[in-house]
């Protein structure tokens, strides 16, 4: 007797139950609906205690592989890398353009180098003519003369014979002319009007030697902006890496249930 009640209280909780969840798909679809209608309602649902059960476990979710074999890259090392060493902050991140801006630093400071080294040889050669065709009128000597200012008047025009607006230059230099000029002998010399032709030499190496160093020094400018264009791309760089990775090792479980069944769906992008 025990067990039959049992069985006729398990009986009238499950009908209790379908008639719930019959009545509330009823509802669903309108009161005029048939026994098929309401079932077709039904095969769209989630299945409460599956779908309960997976949503509350797991729900829509990203999750973040750990992988300890591609750790991720510091944008602030990758800068100072390609700030100190262009191309170095590349190939801390695995960007093969790295190998470009290396090559740009080679191209450029090797460049600045031959024009450096051309443009002091050229300057050498200019003051090389000063002391070899530059004669003294009494007690002088190149000893006492300033590399730079004095050597570059010397080829000036208005300084041919010794013409200078400081007596302390004149004391410094001596008195002084081209060799291919004869000697000014009083004050009204000065308005000869002549050239010299080892001046002109002078000057012309000169020019050469002041425009090459201006080359040189444009060719060092690029190499500096190639640091620095460098070391914001590596910066750049390693931020788009740790992105990616990020993207790369993330995982989508997304629980998709129905009456019929319930799945995990698990994706990851590569």
């Amino acid at each position: 007797m025990k067990i039959h009640t049992q069985i006729v209280v398990l009986a009238i909780a499950f009908c209790f139950l379908s008639g719930i969840c019959f009545a509330e798909a009823w509802r669903k679809t309108g009161p005029h609906s048939t026994v098929k209608e309401v079932g077709e309602a039904r095969k769209g649902e989630v299945n409460p205690l599956n779908g309960f059960y997976l949503e509350s476990a797991l729900g829509n979710r990203t999750l973040e592989a750990e992988d300890a074999a591609t750790p991720l890259k510091s944008p602030n090392e990758a800068f100072l890398y390609s700030f100190v060493l262009p191309g170095a902050g590349q190939f801390y991140t695995g960007a093969k353009r790295g190998y470009l801006y290396a090559a740009a630093e080679v191209g450029l400071l090797a460049t600045y180098f031959i024009l450096r080294n051309t443009a002091a040889n050229t300057r050498d050669e200019y003051r090389d003519v000063v002391r070899q065709h530059v004669i003294f009128d009494g007690p002088g000597s190149f000893d006492n003369w300033d590399l730079v200012e004095d050597f570059e008047h010397a080829t000036q025009y208005e300084n041919w014979n010794h013409v200078y607006d400081s007596e302390e230059t004149r004391v410094r230099t001596g008195k002084w002319y081209w060799e291919d000029a004869r000697p000014f002998k009083d004050e009204e010399d000065i308005a000869i009007d002549f050239d010299s032709r080892y001046r002109l030499d002078a000057f012309d190496l000169r020019q050469r030697a002041n425009d090459t160093f201006e080359l040189a020094r444009t060719f060092l400018g690029l190499a500096i902006l190639n640091h620095v264009v460098s070391a914001i791309d590596a910066r750049i760089t390693a931020k788009n890496w740790n992105r990616k990775q990020a993207r790369t090792n993330a995982v989508e479980i997304d629980v998709q249930a129905s009456a019929m069944k319930s799945a995990v769906l698990v994706r990851k992008w590569f």
